[in-house]
């Protein structure tokens, strides 16, 4: 696991307000097993991450998992958490402007049904620029749902 976020399953429990005790049982778990998640003793299974955002309402613990526990964590879009409701509509609203002009410079340069050596660059950029919108738009997602739950 990474050091930057270490013993981040503890931390979104006591932020939920709940002990170990408390926490091991909504989890179906024992506590002395909870306690080898938090110390890193043992792998927590994506099942249980699962439960504990809910749990804990912390959707980005579940993302977190497996940014940093799973080989394929490195395809997952980053994640910019908006601080407010007005962060999530700007979001939204760059999100919006962006892949109107992105959508219509893929569409000129696969015109022809695909991407000339000259517009290469052009075309990575543009797909640079769709993942961008990507990690906007579910870190919409992500903030939503924390306010819904």
């Amino acid at each position: 696991m990474s050091n930057d976020c270490e013993n981040l399953y503890k931390v979104c429990r006591t932020s939920a307000g709940l002990t170990q005790e408390q926490a091991a049982e909504l989890l179906g778990v024992a506590p002395r097993t909870l306690s080898d998640y938090e110390n890193e003793r043992t792998r927590v299974p994506d099942d249980i991450v699962d439960a504990m955002s809910r749990i804990y309402k912390a959707p980005l613990l579940a993302w977190w998992h497996l940014r940093n526990t799973s080989v394929l964590g490195k395809y997952l879009p980053d994640v910019v958490m908006p601080q407010t409701n007005g962060d999530m509509t700007a979001q939204l609203c760059i999100a919006e402007w962006r892949l109107r002009q992105v959508v219509d410079e893929i569409q000129r340069i696969m015109e022809n049904g695909r991407v000339e050596e000259h517009e290469k660059m052009e075309f990575q950029k543009a797909i640079g620029f769709v993942r961008q919108i990507n990690s906007k738009l579910l870190s919409v997602i992500v903030y939503a749902e924390g306010v819904t739950q």
